[in-house]
């Protein structure tokens, strides 16, 4: 159970230090492990942020024995960016949505794959539709071959393979400058290379256009704004065949708290303030509410974007120099999501999915703050990447936005995205019936106060040595403040699979810290 500020903490970096002496000079094995299994209940560990990272730690430490330990989760659910809802026939992901096929131990992979009496499904492969959102909607003028090639072609852009090559010879290193560069200039050359006529030319590169929306509406960012070395550090390679759960991603996160009471995980509970130690002050963890929380060692998983607003205010004493600058280099997107419900089955008007052409990507220099306006140049939904039937619906549609106006979009008012939306669909299949839907679910992870934004990336000012920096343990003689999500994961970075492995990474440290102590 845990005590508050003013009971006295049962443990500390001194107390460890006198006991293990003491036990050097007995020299008894036994007493060894004894107090080694007697410091693991005691030892007070509080982890802030019940995402998948806080909660894969936590369930490391008890499965390790360290059984006071505190998961405080600001908002009234836990999860972090796993957010299921229950939304006209079927579930919705507001946040991650695939699980890709990984073997590695510890990943979400095998996490999935070890829950008992969870329903998984392969997501089947689709071929997707491009049609003109400006002409007759007809899939003919665009050969699948040529769909196919693009594809193939952009793929390889995004394991950034010519990025090696342009560093080696050491030419036209302009174009390396942020991603869309790199993309433009190369995806430029390819089409040359690969299409003769001007009318081939032509929509070969507005396929890659939507491509780069596609990259772009996963990280929520625009990709201008986005360092070169993320397609070589962190390539964005999606599984054709990933794993999705039709009841919703969040079963998964039931199975970290299976073990967690209602003392050891508590919701409503956003943190004012971390007192963290260098050497021998009292650590604390205070509330917006009031309640204090003594802790030997402190694991914080906030999001990059809560981090960034408040780190200046939020440590004391404040966070070393290089490790600030990591957090404000470090840049961070608002991936939309947006689904529509109709009353009626959307077969009856939708025969596939479907991604509008038409539509070149602007600089993001050039588009105005006022998203709603008629000009066409400026309309959000030329951002839009692709509009999908859920899978397992026969009710609902996703709409994926790509490029920019993440947070514009995000302030939309309902009835004019609804209405933009609408107009967008009938245009692009030609039917002037669609009907408008009966309900809408948005995401809005940079409004919401305990998040601040979604996904992070590197920015242009920025470099896996910052993620380096914002991973790296504070302490002098014990590992006192941690720091673990999926901003701090070189493997896996902004990922579901990077935000588990750092929460079980700093746990372990905890671990191997007090092995070493009680066991070299």
């Amino acid at each position: 159970m845990y005590r508050l500020a003013s009971r006295r903490s049962l443990y500390n970096a001194a107390a460890l230090q006198a006991e293990v002496t003491g036990l050097q000079q007995h020299g008894n094995r036994h007493d060894f492990n004894y107090n080694l299994e007697s410091t693991k209940l005691n030892a007070q560990i509080v982890i802030i942020g019940g995402g998948l990272a806080g909660l894969s730690a936590a369930q490391h430490l008890l499965a390790n024995g360290f059984h006071n330990t505190l998961v405080l989760e600001a908002t009234d659910r836990y999860g972090g960016r796993i957010n299921s809802k229950r939304f006209g026939d079927t579930y919705c992901e507001l946040g991650a949505k695939w699980v890709n096929i990984d073997g590695s131990h510890d990943s979400m992979y095998e996490l999935l794959r070890n829950a008992e009496g969870l329903t998984k499904e392969l997501k089947q492969p689709t071929r997707v539709r491009y049609i003109h959102a400006e002409g007759e909607g007809q899939q003919s003028n665009i050969p699948p071959r040529m769909v196919e090639l693009i594809d193939t072609l952009f793929r390889d852009l995004c394991r950034g393979y010519r990025v090696r090559d342009k560093v080696k010879s050491g030419g036209d290193l302009h174009s390396l400058d942020n991603v869309m560069s790199y993309f433009q200039s190369e995806s430029d050359k390819l089409i040359s290379a690969s299409f003769k006529l001007p009318s081939e030319q032509t929509m070969a590169r507005e396929i890659f256009q939507s491509l780069f929306k596609d990259f772009s509406s996963i990280l929520g960012c625009c990709l201008e704004y986005m360092n070169i070395q993320y397609v070589t550090s962190c390539p964005l390679e999606q599984e054709s065949n990933p794993i999705y759960v039709p009841t919703g991603l969040d079963n998964i996160v039931n199975d970290l708290t299976h073990n967690l009471g209602g003392q050891q995980l508590q919701t409503g509970k956003p943190v004012g303030q971390i007192q963290w130690k260098t050497q021998t002050e009292c650590q604390l963890v205070g509330c917006l509410d009031g309640s204090l929380y003594h802790a030997d060692h402190i694991i914080c998983t906030l999001p990059l974007g809560v981090l960034k607003n408040f780190s200046a205010a939020l440590f004391k004493p404040m966070l070393p120099l290089n490790k600030l600058q990591a957090i404000q280099n470090l840049g961070f997107g608002n991936p939309v999501k947006i689904y529509l419900s109709y009353k009626r089955p959307i077969n009856h008007w939708l025969k596939s999915n479907f991604r509008p052409l038409g539509s070149l990507l602007k600089p993001i220099q050039t588009q105005a703050a006022d998203v709603s306006s008629a000009n066409p140049l400026r309309c959000w939904t030329q951002q839009v990447v692709e509009i999908s039937q859920q899978p397992s619906s026969r009710h609902v549609l996703e709409i994926r936005v790509g490029g920019g106006y993440y947070d514009e979009i995000e302030k939309l008012p309902d009835a004019t995205l609804l209405e933009q939306i609408t107009n967008l669909l009938r245009q692009c299949l030609c039917n002037p019936r669609i009907p408008y839907p009966q309900a809408m679910l948005r995401s809005n992870w940079n409004s919401s106060a305990c998040y601040l934004g979604g996904r992070p990336y590197f920015s242009v000012n920025s470099s896996a040595r910052d993620v380096q920096s914002l991973a790296a343990p504070l302490g002098d003689a014990a590992p006192t403040l941690l720091f673990a999500g999926d901003a701090t994961a070189l493997n896996g970075f902004g990922t579901i699979d990077g935000a588990r492995s750092s929460g079980i990474r700093e746990a372990q440290r905890i671990i191997d810290f007090y092995n070493m102590k009680y066991c070299a």
